[in-house]
């Protein structure tokens, strides 16, 4: 007489003893390696500064309306000099855009480490837009040396747009960027850019197009010997540098943020393709040098999302409408060379390229900004 063959089911339920006594032991084990993993997760994240606006649970905690209960506004009317046009463009009171299907998180480059802490002009300020309903992430450049007023940390003023980050830290300079384009940010991620040089050596360098200008400055200031061409392998130095490249253009902060998002884009690619070995260095190198006001749970919860859901999968693309003639021009206030932007043009273009919506309506008699210059 043969044996019967005994499952694996019939072997965990062939009593109820014994079915207890499994269930206990695989539930012991799961909690355990859920318990290794946390732990591990949590002592990454214990390298963050966290704001503290997020330990106290005050994240961005504005209304998700419905689109169709957004309030149209109107552009400018009558303004009697540029000062007055970016002053009633902030301070309408427009309803901010927001929408359940779009993530926005802002992400600030500073040139220094204690910038995180004691606040600095922001060298970088690209808005990370993920849209699950178009499966997309949309990467939009925003000119640090945009003409506009600001309130940030008490102060009224009228500054170049990095400085708000200096006036109020990361929560005024999404305050200030808010009331310019008419849209909710979420959150921000404020990250000391010279800890990407070993950030991008960890993955193995990004693979970016590089310019014959550009390789010449490269190998100029930083003593190194790179080849133009289509596909180039950065290393960490070369990519800061590269990333920084200001007074070799001549459509002023136009190729400095494309080269930006640029590198932002390849190191999205290859952290894709990396090892859990060099994920785990990066996170090391990195998370020191992050301030942000996502709290642990959400960055775990966000995390898990991007898994099951196929974040990383989205299509990346990098937006440059903002660098359009009929949306900026550069020009002198006082002893400052600025970019003046048309607000309502360009929120109406960046509402229109994260939600594929506006509620802003342009007068074809409406006041431009570049007619007060």
């Amino acid at each position: 007489m043969k044996n019967k063959k005994t499952s694996v089911s019939d072997f965990l339920w062939k009593d109820k003893k014994h079915r207890a006594k499994n269930i206990y032991f695989f539930l012991t084990l799961f909690i355990c390696l859920a318990a290794v993993l946390l732990g591990f997760v949590n002592s990454k994240l214990d390298m963050l500064q966290i704001g503290s606006e997020a330990e106290e649970g005050q994240t961005n905690q504005t209304v998700v309306y419905d689109e169709e209960e957004l309030k149209l506004m109107q552009a400018i009317s009558d303004a009697g000099d540029l000062n007055d046009f970016v002053y009633k463009w902030s301070e309408n009171g427009g309803e901010l855009y927001s929408s359940k299907n779009v993530i926005n998180i802002m992400l600030f480059g500073l040139d220094s480490a204690d910038a995180l802490e004691y606040g600095g002009r922001s060298d970088s300020m690209i808005l990370v837009s993920l849209n699950k309903e178009t499966k997309q992430i949309n990467l939009i450049s925003f000119f640090r040396d945009s003409w506009c007023y600001t309130n940030a940390g008490g102060y009224d003023t009228f500054s170049k747009m990095n400085a708000s980050y200096y006036y109020g830290g990361p929560e005024g300079a999404i305050d200030t960027i808010e009331k310019n384009y008419k849209i909710d940010i979420d959150y921000y991620v404020a990250v000391d850019f010279s800890s990407f040089v070993g950030v991008i050596d960890a993955l193995g360098g990004v693979t970016v197009e590089v310019q014959e200008y550009e390789a010449e400055y490269i190998n100029t200031t930083s003593s190194q010997h790179i080849e133009a061409g289509p596909a180039v392998t950065l290393s960490g130095r070369e990519a800061l540098v590269f990333s920084r490249i200001r007074y070799s253009d001549s459509d002023s902060d136009v190729s400095r943020t494309r080269r930006q998002r640029m590198v932002i884009t390849a190191l999205i690619e290859s952290a894709k393709g990396a090892s859990v070995s060099q994920l785990n260095d990066v996170l090391d190198l990195l998370l020191q040098y992050v301030k942000t006001n996502l709290t642990k749970m959400q960055i775990i919860s966000y995390a898990t999302q991007g898994v099951t859901n196929g974040w990383l999968n989205y299509e990346i693309k990098q937006h440059t409408f903002l660098s359009e003639q009929d949306v900026f021009r550069t020009d002198w206030v006082g002893d400052m060379s600025v970019v003046i932007i048309d607000y309502p043009l360009a929120a109406q273009k960046v509402q229109n390229t994260l939600y594929g919506k506006t509620n802003i309506e342009l007068d074809p008699d409406r006041i431009i900004a570049f007619d007060l210059l």
